[in-house]
């Protein structure tokens, strides 16, 4: 009997010392994060918006980290493909990812997700905003937004506007004010911003929803003309157009880009790539860089940003409901 429980006390404490040792190991791997290169997953096509501003971000961080940071592009199903790859790998820090708000309150009410948006996603912080415009041509017939909108009164569907695919925040903000004032316009969803731009340009749609990095070179060139900003503010650019808000109206547009990683993402590392990326978005080169193409700062971190989007949720899921969104 004594054998016996003696190699029971044996096998015990050595079970306790490769417990102990676990949690000694993970402390020092927290500790001397990070010792290799992070992969960063845009959940975007390459060469967008989203992506560009990352990569650029991205270029600052690690020299701090004092490791390099691999951009990669995951694009597809509304940001989700990428999304869900983030969400499945190993939370040590090496596999992040960055998307923008949308994936979080409109895709898990359009489409069944692989993942559980509240549970599986920590978000590290933000890193820039995006204001929206409804623009268009500069010889349009259409000179105020009551002007656009009249005709759209007398016109059903006629109106063809463009924006960057089905579900986007431009899209919804748009379906959002024909549902409120009872007209009828008609999307044209490409696959780019650049792309619905260009389509306005070249006269295949009457008007183009997007943000100031793909609408502002042309506004500024005469080639286009903002009606209305669809954000809760006037554009600093175009200070003599009015926002959304100002119309009348008790919603309005905001995109939000941010960084994030999978779930069980350890706190230590998590908010040490908040520090990090929190620093690098105030750097001077990365200011210059953004308001070089018309990008608004993100001051918020990763906790501020959850609590803005989960208060947000069930109303957009509403909108999407109202709007028939919802993909079978």
């Amino acid at each position: 009997m004594f054998p016996t429980m003696r190699s029971f006390f044996k096998v015990s404490f050595i079970g306790v010392l490769l417990i102990i040792c676990l949690f000694a190991n993970e402390g020092i791997s927290q500790e001397s994060y990070p010792n290799r290169p992070i992969t960063m997953v845009c959940t975007y096509s390459a060469g967008g918006f989203i992506d560009n501003f990352s990569r650029f971000l991205s270029g600052i961080a690690e020299k701090e980290l004092g490791q390099p940071i691999i951009n990669t592009n995951r694009p597809g199903a509304m940001g989700t493909i990428g999304a869900a790859y983030v969400v499945n790998s190993k939370p040590d820090g090496y596999t992040i990812g960055v998307t923008s708000t949308s994936a979080y309150i409109v895709a898990p009410h359009m489409r069944k997700l692989p993942y559980n948006t509240f549970t599986d996603i920590v978000d590290i912080t933000t890193y820039t905003s995006m204001d929206t415009g409804l623009v268009v041509r500069a010889e349009a017939p259409w000179n105020t937004y009551e002007d656009f909108l009249a005709y759209a009164r007398k016109n059903p569907g006629k109106i063809k506007y463009a924006c960057s695919g089905v579900g986007t925040i431009p899209h919804i903000t748009m379906e959002r004010i024909a549902m409120k004032e009872g007209v009828k316009w008609t999307l044209i969803p490409y696959k780019a911003a650049g792309e619905a731009v260009l389509s306005t340009l070249g006269g295949h749609t009457d008007a183009v929803v997007q943000g100031p990095p793909d609408e502002l070179p042309h506004i500024q060139a005469g080639k286009l003309k903002m009606l209305l900003a669809l954000n809760n503010s006037r554009w600093p650019e175009l200070p003599n157009v009015p926002h959304i808000l100002e119309k009348g109206y008790d919603f309005s547009a905001w995109a939000i880009f941010t960084i994030f990683g999978p779930k069980g993402l350890p706190e230590p590392i998590r908010q040490k790539l908040e520090d990090v990326f929190n620093r690098a978005k105030k750097h001077p080169s990365y200011v210059e860089f953004s308001k070089k193409f018309g990008a608004r700062e993100s001051p918020m971190g990763g906790k501020e940003h959850s609590k803005l989007w989960k208060s947000q949720y069930e109303e957009m899921g509403k909108v999407i409901k109202a709007l028939r969104l919802e993909e079978n």
